[in-house]
């Protein structure tokens, strides 16, 4: 399978998430771009492999349970996220806003896991989806705790500082000054920097030598009201995380200036 094919088989499934109903394979090919030909071959070896079924000639296709089995069976056995599913656990329960596991995934961040607040109002979002590391109290956790080399790098090779609000720091220069601000407190924070009406703290630590981050995000005005007290809990938080992956190598706040 080229890289192509596989990219294709993924729109798919975010197609079928998107739609939420049964697509014939014209609506498929439309709606991602391709030929009608190539999209009745995809569509084919997925129905082959158990993924899709066909409802009928002029009723169109949808997923198979198969995906989610097989997903389920995957996410069970994540070695990392489900030993940190306790802490974000507390991290929801102690601040009764969405608690979020990161990571930095090339020069972008990616949400592992989302715990989200069981309040009315909250900050959802789905694992798996990417953000700005300029823009994001995640990004500035998983910057600071890199080596001032691994971070220079990173930094030289990160060119876009558009702007994704009024809020956004637009320059490198700006970001590292609110960094370092941060590596002094010791925790993140982002306010309406990503989304206007949001507002984000965040601390970093290392698992494999490998940058992650705890979030905690919630609406502006609540989060600005509560900031103090979700930022005391977060020693109790590093200490529950360095219990439970004492086995491995784990470094918190490495992103020091030396």
């Amino acid at each position: 399978m080229d890289v192509k094919t596989a990219t294709r088989v993924l729109d798919v499934f975010n197609l079928f998430a998107e739609q939420q109903k049964p697509l014939l394979y014209s609506e498929i090919a439309s709606a991602m771009g391709i030929p009608l030909s190539s999209c009745h071959g995809l569509l084919k070896t997925m129905v082959a492999k158990g993924y899709l079924y066909e409802l009928g000639k002029k009723s169109g296709y949808y997923p198979t349970q198969k995906l989610l089995h097989v997903a389920s069976v995957i996410c069970r056995r994540d070695p990392l996220v489900t030993a940190l599913e306790p802490v974000l656990l507390t991290v929801r329960d102690s601040t009764r806003e969405t608690a979020i596991l990161a990571k930095l995934a090339d020069r972008q961040v990616v949400y592992l896991s989302v715990v989200e607040s069981t309040q009315t109002i909250r900050y959802s979002h789905q694992p798996g989806g990417f953000k700005s590391l300029h823009a994001t109290s995640s990004g500035k956790a998983l910057v600071s705790v890199l080596d001032p080399k691994g971070r220079r790098a990173l930094l030289d090779s990160y060119t876009d500082w558009t702007p994704i609000t009024p809020n956004t720091l637009p320059s490198r220069e700006r970001f590292e000054q609110d960094v370092a601000a941060g590596v002094a407190r010791r925790w993140q924070r982002s306010v309406g920097e990503n989304v206007e009406d949001v507002m984000s703290l965040a601390f970093g630590f290392r698992v494999h030598e490998q940058s992650f981050a705890i979030v905690v995000a919630g609406p502006v005005a609540r989060m600005q009201k509560h900031e103090e007290e979700i930022a005391r809990i977060f020693p109790a938080i590093r200490q529950q995380l360095a219990d439970v992956l004492a086995p491995t190598r784990i470094d918190f706040d490495t992103g020091d200036p030396e």
